[in-house]
């Protein structure tokens, strides 16, 4: 099977860190034989152990986090009958439209409209709004009184459907305001609908097809949340797009929930399609006789025998990058879903969680001597990872190091698209680096330096790499990272990108040389 570039099925939701399919994909073959078991402990959406699946390979799909783990089901089921999923959304459809007309309509002199986005300010008056006009988009401004009375029957609206009243941790890193709770990204007209939605999905659909329901109905909530900021340079309703956190702007755009939801169950509906087609549509291939199993396990006690897994894949967690449980709490709220967020591997700046630099250390290198044990000896690991932390790359790096596992391949893995963070900042790391292991069954040997000597070792090797003509970050980085990696080097209490930018000079267009004295 040769893996589609942009194959549906890892269209149906976000997930952050979702690594692309043509990238990781070769590693199936490279590493593993039909019929070979496979875990991924952090496996996020389940990308990777999609494509060992359609490979023959048996996979074990595994995350704490309960909303990775029902993508994976979505992801995986094979039971859903589309045609039936396209009536019942007929149903569901016509009962939500009389409900939406009666939020959303709009008359303006003797006009009606039905407005497909909202500019709003953040206290909550709307001031314009986008609608169809024959095939174009047009925008018009919304007179200040109507706007008023919009607002006054919106506050005096009562919600009888259900919709969670979960609190959100504390976080000022991800814009997590004091006191906030799952009600406060919404505004009452989007939180009314999407109760509305969520109610229809469970009167109408069952089983597996409600699953995918479900799985666009939480796919399209950031999108009509009051989370979607307006890229101003581009026009007041040039929509961008919540990635990170719970900033709510000045101004922000409110989507119509029913016609993006409608986007988001084609997009379900056309990823099940295209699974199922990977499946079951080529009759010349070898039929699936592979097995799959998605775990909820804490990545630290993996519950498998010793010795049982033939390879691991994994993109372990990205420190404080990405605090996932705390920014899932949108999604796994609707589905009263509760994570475990004791047993998450993370650093947070949260108070209230006690997850520092040291704690993910102690947690990575847990979760590393877990793979370690259920991995056969002399099989291999790969794993991928991106931090503008060394002190996240430390814990990483030393992990594999203290449990024995030797470099056989290092490489870039160039990803599509880049987060705003990554894009935006010249000295950061773009992309990811994919490095395989090998199990070494016998004693490890480390080599251990103290903090003034590693710093001096790699000040030393970043000049010799820099004089050889390698200058961008992503070059330098990416060796010192494969050398530490290969001589077994434990480090200590410094950040290597800190070495690279105290004791070296980057230039405008991205180049770094040997600072003059």
């Amino acid at each position: 099977m040769i893996c589609e570039k942009n194959a549906p099925r890892y269209f149906m939701h976000k997930y952050w860190g979702k690594k692309p399919a043509a990238g990781i994909s070769p590693l199936v073959e490279k590493y593993t034989n039909p019929g070979d078991t496979i875990i991924d402990p952090f496996s996020g959406y389940g990308v990777f152990c999609c494509e060992a699946y359609l490979k023959n390979r048996n996979v074990i799909v595994n995350d704490l986090n309960p909303i990775a783990n029902f993508i994976a089901h979505n992801l995986f089921s094979n039971d859903v009958n589309i045609s039936r999923v396209k009536r019942v959304w007929e149903k569901i459809k016509a009962e939500m439209s009389t409900f939406i007309n009666e939020w959303y309509n709009i008359i303006i002199g003797e006009k009606t409209y039905l407005p497909i986005s909202v500019l709003r300010n953040k206290d909550g008056l709307p001031l314009q709004f986008t609608f169809k006009d024959g095939r174009k988009t047009s925008i018009k401004d919304i007179p200040e009184e109507l706007a008023k009375e919009f607002c006054e029957k919106e506050n005096n609206y009562k919600i009888t459907d259900w919709y969670p009243m979960v609190s959100i941790i504390e976080n000022s890193r991800i814009s997590a305001r004091p006191n906030m709770t799952i009600k406060d990204l919404f505004t009452k007209r989007t939180l009314a609908c999407h109760a509305k939605l969520l109610s229809l999905i469970n009167k109408y659909a069952t089983g597996s097809d409600k699953d995918l329901f479900l799985i666009a109905f939480t796919a399209n909530l950031a999108n009509c949340s009051k989370l979607v900021p307006p890229i101003k340079s581009r026009g007041a309703l040039a929509q961008g797009a919540w990635m990170t956190g719970f900033y709510i702007g000045e101004t922000y755009i409110e989507n119509n929930v029913l016609h993006y939801y409608e986007n988001r169950i084609r997009k379900a509906i056309k990823g099940k399609e295209d699974f199922l087609n990977a499946l079951l549509g080529d009759l010349m291939k070898e039929p699936i006789r592979s097995t799959f199993k998605i775990t909820n396990f804490d990545a630290k006690r993996l519950q498998l025998p010793d010795n049982s897994v033939d390879y691991v894949f994994t993109d372990p967690p990205y420190g404080d990058s990405v605090p996932y449980f705390e920014q899932s709490v949108i999604w796994n709220s609707w589905l009263q879903f509760v994570p475990d967020y004791q047993q998450e591997i993370v650093i947070s700046d949260s108070n209230q969680r006690h997850k520092d630099i040291e704690a993910f250390e102690h947690d990575i290198n847990s979760a590393f001597s877990e793979i370690r044990r259920v991995l056969k000896d002399n099989k291999y690991f790969s794993l991928t990872f991106h931090s503008l932390s060394g002190l996240e790359w430390k814990a990483v790096s030393n992990a594999c190091v203290f449990n024995n596992f030797n470099v056989v391949d290092y490489e870039w893995l160039e990803q599509k698209t880049y987060p705003p963070r990554q894009l935006n900042r010249v000295k950061s790391i773009k992309g990811d680096v994919l490095v395989t292991f090998r199990k070494n069954p016998a004693p490890v040997h480390l080599r251990v330096c103290d903090d003034s000597q590693f710093i001096r070792i790699i000040t030393e090797f970043i000049t010799e790499t820099i004089k050889k003509g390698t200058t961008d970050t992503n070059a330098i980085m990416m060796a010192i990272m494969e050398w530490i990696l290969r001589n077994m080097i434990i480090i200590g209490n410094v950040d290597v990108f800190t070495i690279l930018n105290n004791c070296f000079q980057l230039d405008k267009e991205g180049n770094w040389s040997i600072k003059q004295k």
